[in-house]
């Protein structure tokens, strides 16, 4: 039998870093630009865990449950509060950009034709977004649409009725935290009075069917990887059938291996050297650079390779082979971190491909110097903060996905690791936040990992190994590991 090893830590640590990362793009932004270091943070991610309760089980939700029923939890009362909190929600946030003029286009990188045009545009999304999370309930997914939604709208809200008033003030830094921290405590007993502070869990169904195969979403799949003479074996074992059934087997052999990495770094190459060709004939190439090209292409042609040019075998004996290892992971888990992949590169376009991005970044250098030359601080202002909201919306239920509880003290003991990958990759700069978090994550899982392999020690030592690497990174690097940027 091939034992789970290093690789198994480091996957578990990707995915542990991916909602991290979320939170802590939240933290890094607000702190950069609004100047508030929001011990609140936390308490955001839990709110908008429990915002998903809404969709997905609405009969264990005070207030909804008169409107849900035993055997239809989703009614039409249920689904009316959803569609107006969905398409509210998505309207009251573009009206947080800048009123009437945000609703008629304002914030759009062009103008529209006219202003009705805009008005019109913007009804008919949150009409289409409030049918998605009415009709789709009780779907988890629904549920995460929600707390996205609700969260970008519940967040500015913080800043324009409180932190902006210590702002105008010219409070100093100590006393916006113990604000922040006393908004932490107010958050979460109030939802602790509201929910009680029982656990609360999300009804998931275990499998999706595609193209008429079933697929079981949360149970192990196991991904053996065997290297031996002949060349490597890839097997795919399904954990929910008994026994266990392989899913894929196959293997490549060396001359075909190589054959692969030799043309993937032929058309990685070509790719770079075309991109930096045209470096600087366009504003997109500040983004979508060489390098990115380059590897984007090579991931590509390897991954269209491999899958092409592999050949049956059978299953090698792990004692005989040079090397064996197996990965432990699911459905769930690799879609949290696909998810978080695609909104930090949602995120990445959005600063550094837009006038909006590019407003933020100033604002963040220098807010007054910013505000001097024209830019509208205030929406710069709301657009951090609904960021901030969303994205940790959407962590808090990807934690309530991965650890089966809600609780309304998740989100401070879920705070410790963020602010941890905020100060790690260097507090003035997100993409710092990014690879600390990333780091913090695979500091805890390998670390948890090679404890294991010496002592039985305790999964809470986790979150101290995060705070081992940041002392350990600190005293070599205090700026961080992105630093200034």
């Amino acid at each position: 039998m091939v034992s789970t090893g290093l690789e198994n830590a480091i996957l578990n640590g990707l995915v542990t870093g991916s909602f991290v990362a979320l939170g802590a793009i939240g933290l890094s932004l607000v702190y950069n630009i609004a100047d508030v270091p929001n011990f609140a943070h936390g308490e955001l991610l839990m709110i908008g865990a429990y915002v998903a309760l809404l969709v997905n089980v609405p009969g264990d939700v005070p207030l909804l449950t008169t409107l849900a029923s035993n055997s239809d939890p989703v009614t039409g009362g249920v689904m009316a509060v959803l569609f107006v909190l969905t398409a509210g929600g998505s309207l009251g946030t573009v009206m947080l950009l800048d009123g009437r003029a945000a609703l008629e286009g304002g914030w759009w990188p062009v103008d529209p034709p006219t202003p009705v045009i805009a008005v019109a545009a913007h009804a008919l999304g949150a009409v289409v977004l409030g049918l998605i999370v009415a009709v789709a309930a009780p779907s988890i997914w629904a549920g995460l649409l929600l707390a996205g939604v609700v969260l970008a709208f519940v967040g500015p809200l913080f800043d324009r009725y409180v932190f902006s008033k210590f702002r105008e003030e010219g409070a100093a830094l100590a006393t916006i935290l113990m604000a922040t921290m006393g908004l932490a405590f107010v958050l979460r007993f109030s939802m602790q009075a509201f929910f009680s502070g029982s656990v609360r869990r999300y009804d998931v169904s275990e499998t999706i069917t595609v193209g008429g195969d079933t697929f079981d979403v949360s149970r192990a799949k196991f991904v053996d990887f065997y290297v031996t003479d002949g060349g490597t074996v890839v097997e795919l074992i399904d954990t929910a059938s008994s026994p266990d059934a392989t899913r894929f087997l196959a293997g490549h052999s060396w001359p075909v291996l190589a054959l692969v990495v030799v043309v993937t770094l032929a058309v990685g190459y070509g790719a770079y050297r075309w991109r930096r060709s045209d470096i600087g004939t366009d504003e997109a190439a500040q983004t979508i650079g060489p390098r990115l090209v380059g590897t984007a292409a090579g991931a590509v042609t390897f991954l269209t390779l491999f899958a092409l040019l592999s050949t049956g075998v059978a299953r090698p004996d792990p004692a005989g082979a040079m090397y064996a290892t197996r990965v432990r992971t699911s459905v769930l888990r690799l879609s949290v971190l696909v998810l978080a992949v695609v909104l930090i590169f949602a995120l990445h376009v959005l600063l550094q491909e837009t006038k909006l991005g590019t407003a933020m970044r100033a604002a963040s250098d220098n807010l007054d110097l910013a505000k001097v030359t024209g830019i509208d601080t205030d929406q710069v202002m709301m657009t951090t903060w609904i960021i901030a909201g969303g994205f940790a919306a959407i962590a808090g239920v990807i934690i309530g996905l991965l650890f089966h509880q809600i609780v309304p003290s998740m989100g401070f003991y879920r705070l410790l690791p963020i602010f941890a990958a905020v100060i790690l990759g260097g507090l003035a700069s997100v993409y710092g936040a990014i690879v600390g978090a990333f780091a913090v994550g695979i500091a805890m899982e390998v670390g948890f990992y090679s404890l294991n392999l010496a002592w039985r020690v305790s999964g809470t030592h986790r979150v101290s190994l995060a705070f081992v690497l940041l002392l350990v990174v600190l005293l070599v690097k205090p700026d961080g590991i992105v630093g200034r940027g």
